[in-house]
């Protein structure tokens, strides 16, 4: 299994959580709806530190988080060791890489949260992750993501400049923490930027360099029908708003055909 590149940063589960923009996004509620709506299992792909999973968990579902990062699930891990037993025994946390995932199970609710599906930069690694997610849904199950919606004059006006979206705040382990981020290069015809998010740690410099596939709704209608899918629903933000020019989302409830 390729390694996380969270997983090169010290710390890195805490620093994740230390990040407001993170914990202030509006999705919790939305996944949590749904997972209360499935009546049965569900299975998240990419869970990272339970920021929904232990929402989904502490309201009676059962849930299955995968992540391909060791740090985030041991952040996960230590998370549920001081929740109430109930809650742990509803949660399984799995290491594995989610475009090649075999779980020796099917649920009725499977979600990706976070744009996780936009480190699938190419076609290939898109159809193997969806391969992956029909064999582990069940019949009339759900297949729920959210991509950004693609801000064009943002793309364009990528300059390369570092940013910041976290002011310096003190860890509780007292160190200081101060986050920039930037995008490198936009590769328009890949449609893909390559972005980095600059983690200051006591005047330590952590960069975590990724890459960011963008998606318009057509294409992801394209691609779902590809792989034997078709979307239900598309919204264009967490509270189920339309999917209009300039909405910041693209949320995506999908089924088999």
């Amino acid at each position: 299994m390729a390694a996380s590149s969270y997983d090169a940063i010290p710390d890195f589960g805490l620093l994740y959580d230390s990040v407001p923009l993170y914990a202030a996004r509006q999705d919790v509620g939305f996944y949590l709806d749904e997972a209360k709506a499935a009546g049965g299992r569900v299975l998240e792909v990419g869970c990272g530190t339970g920021r929904i999973l232990l929402r989904i968990a502490r309201a009676g579902c059962a849930i299955t988080g995968l992540d391909s990062s060791r740090q985030m699930l041991d952040r996960c891990r230590a998370k549920l060791a001081a929740e109430p037993a109930a809650v742990q025994g509803r949660a399984t946390l799995v290491l594995n890489e989610m475009r090649r995932f075999e779980l020796g199970a099917t649920y009725p609710l499977i979600i990706a949260p976070f744009r996780v599906v936009q480190h699938l930069t190419t076609v290939d690694d898109q159809l193997r992750f969806l391969e992956a997610v029909a064999r582990h849904l069940e019949p009339n199950g759900r297949f729920i993501f959210d991509v950004f919606n693609p801000r064009f004059d943002m793309l364009v006006g990528a300059d390369g400049v570092e940013r910041e979206d976290t002011a310096a705040q003190r860890l509780p382990d007292g160190r200081t923490l101060r986050r920039t981020y930037r995008i490198v290069r936009v590769r328009w015809l890949d449609q893909v930027s390559e972005a980095e998010l600059i983690y200051y740690v006591d005047g330590t410099r952590y960069v975590q360099a990724f890459e960011m596939r963008w998606y318009l709704a057509a294409e992801l209608r394209h691609l779902l029908a590809r792989a034997g899918f078709r979307a239900r629903e598309i919204y264009g933000d967490f509270k189920r708003g339309p999917l209009v020019d300039g909405c910041p989302e693209i949320v995506v409830v999908a089924e088999r055909d």
